[in-house]
Formats: C-alpha cells, sequence, structure tokens
C-alpha cells in the first residue's frame, strides 16, 4: 500500500507519495486539507490484517475535547494574528481561539509532516486510551508534540529578542526575531510573537522554568541557613548547593497498560525534559520535535493502553501549565 501526502504553502506545499508497512494508521478517515475533527463516539481504526483498535473521543462542547481527536494539521510557527506586529487588536474570542487552535491540533516535525492524518491526544480526566478487541502485544507507536506544546516549552508565551532577567519571560516589546520555521528571511517578516497556554496563562520555556526553580530552591536554603545564624560562606553554599540538586523541568508522557483491567505495566516517555531531570539518564536535554518511535512490548499482551501526562511546571493545585496534548501515529501490533 503507498499513501500520498498533500501539504499547502501556509503548512509547506510538498506532495510525497511513501510506502507503509502494515502500521495501523488513520489515513482511511476522510479529512478535509489541513483541518482537524472532534468526534463524540468512540471510533474503530485497522482492518483484520493489522489488527484493530478503538479509540476513546468526548466532545466537551465549546471546541473542546477529551481523548482522541483526529487531524492532519502542520503548522509550525507562531500564529501571525497574535503578533502585536502582524496581527489585530481587535480580533474576536472566536479569531483568537482559531489561531490557537493552528497550534494545538497541529503535529510539530521538523520537516513538513508524511505521515498523513494522526491523532492529539487530551490526556485530561484519563479519557485518552484505546482499547483492543482482543488483548496483542504492541511492538511500538509513534508520538509527537503539538505544535502548541512544543513552542510553549521551547520558546514560552512570548517569543521575542530581549529576556526580563527578573521574570525569564521574553519582553512583547523586545527586539524583533524570525518566526521559527517561516522561509521568508526578510527582516519585514521579523517581529514579537505570543501564543497564550491553556486559560490565557502567560508560561514559561522549560528552560526558564527550571531556571526559576533553582532560584526559588537556592533562596529557601539561604533563608535556613540564615534563620540558624550561619555565616555568609556558609548560606551561598548551602544556596548553591539547593539550586543545583534541583530537578525540574520536564513533560512526560506516562504511557500504561491493561489486560482485563489488571495493570500489565507502565511507561514513562519524556516529551521534554531538561538536564538532571531524568533519573535514569541525568544528560536527558530534549524537546520532542518529531515523530519517534517508543517500544512497548514490555507492557506485555494487553487489551487497553492509557496515557496520562505530568510536568514539573504546575500550577498551586499540582495541575500541569502546560497543556496536556500530545500527538498520535503508526500503531504497529505484534502478529
Amino acid at each position: 500500500m503507498s499513501i500520498t501526502f498533500v501539504v499547502s504553502s501556509c503548512e509547506d506545499d510538498i506532495e510525497i507519495t511513501v510506502p507503509y508497512p502494515k502500521d495501523i494508521t488513520f489515513n482511511d478517515i476522510k479529512l478535509n486539507r489541513f483541518s482537524f475533527e472532534i468526534r463524540n463516539n468512540p471510533f474503530e481504526v485497522g482492518s483484520e490484517e493489522s489488527g484493530v483498535l478503538i479509540f476513546n473521543a468526548i466532545d466537551t462542547g465549546n471546541g473542546e475535547f477529551s481523548g482522541f481527536a483526529i487531524s492532519n494539521k502542520n503548522w509550525r510557527s507562531y500564529p501571525w494574528s497574535l503578533s502585536p506586529d502582524f496581527g489585530s487588536n481587535s480580533l474576536t474570542p472566536i479569531e483568537k481561539q482559531a489561531a490557537i487552535d493552528s497550534t494545538e491540533f497541529s503535529v510539530f516535525t521538523n520537516t513538513p509532516n508524511r505521515t498523513g492524518n494522526f491523532l492529539v491526544g487530551n490526556t485530561e480526566n484519563e479519557n485518552a486510551f484505546f482499547s483492543l478487541k482482543e488483548p496483542r502485544i504492541i511492538e511500538h507507536i509513534l508520538v509527537a508534540n503539538t505544535t502548541y506544546n512544543y513552542l510553549l516549552s521551547k520558546y514560552g508565551t512570548i517569543y521575542s529578542g530581549t529576556l526580563d532577567q527578573s521574570t525569564l519571560h521574553n519582553t512583547i516589546d523586545g527586539e524583533k526575531v524570525r518566526n521559527i520555521k517561516i522561509p521568508n528571511t526578510s527582516t519585514n517578516r521579523y517581529g514579537r510573537f505570543f501564543l497564550p497556554g491553556p486559560e490565557d496563562s502567560k508560561l514559561l520555556s522549560l528552560e526558564n522554568h527550571e531556571k526559576i526553580e533553582r532560584v526559588k530552591a537556592g533562596s529557601i536554603a539561604a533563608d535556613i541557613a540564615r534563620s540558624r545564624g550561619a555565616s555568609i560562606e556558609e548560606i551561598k553554599r548551602d544556596s548553591v548547593e539547593a539550586a543545583n540538586a534541583t530537578n525540574k523541568g520536564f513533560i512526560k508522557l506516562i504511557i500504561e497498560g491493561y489486560n482485563q483491567g489488571n495493570k500489565t505495566g507502565e511507561i514513562n516517555y519524556y516529551m521534554g525534559v531538561r538536564p538532571k531531570a531524568n533519573p535514569l539518564n541525568l544528560e536527558h536535554n530534549v524537546i520532542l520535535d518529531d515523530w519517534y518511535k517508543v517500544d512497548l512490548t514490555q507492557l506485555g499482551s494487553v487489551d487497553k493502553v492509557l496515557f496520562k501526562m505530568t510536568s514539573s511546571y504546575v500550577n498551586n493545585e499540582d495541575n500541569m501549565l502546560y497543556p496536556s496534548l500530545f500527538c498520535l501515529d503508526g500503531i504497529r501490533l505484534r502478529k
């Protein structure tokens, strides 16, 4: 079987036909170019040859969803319409949400996406799961960041060339920069860019979140040392040690396998991580910028796979500040 992929000029105009192995994909679902679809009922994908999976899907209203939505969008830059240099101050709430949706329902890839349709998973309320008609071992899946998550975790809500050293947010009136993944190199297209997080939040990049947490840890340690009458040298030593011991700075996808209601195993996969934040690999430093293969064989034979997300960047209720979103494609079941 071969599949043709077409991508437009605003999302990279390329048409490529590539052979596909016997993986479960979503290209048999009819979807308009550069669009997404939110469903309100579970849907089946696959065949007798590849295996059949049932994906959970819930339309929660007002353009929001839980579980899985279907998309083929591949916008990889900050929305122009939200930029103070290129956008309008009179955007309606619908127009603003449409700009955010262009990133929320896009997969971020380094080059134009060639997988066609894919799923966007929202892990809130543990609704992002799929089930199998019969228990099977899953060899692997492909996962990627949404463009929404990539931009926020890589650059933050505000993207400019000037950093406020006290808050570690870029300034909206700072130096103009080139929008990422835009081939036009003209400085006339340079600007300041903006992308709010969920509920209009103003979010730091993952790197600057880590730096803020180190400063906090160092400040707390210094206060404790000061309260016990430590010397200036001791206060400084305790502060530096606490800052260096801080291991914040990650976004993690948790993949759980189940068989007849019993948990078979769990896999932790980092969608973004700073050095020291992954205890099994202290040098791990990445924000996923393409599709990556995740081996699920250690889950054993399963009839359900549940996806969760967690992060070190949380609010006072320990809820993730970054969107709890990821992209899924290319599922291969063992014969």
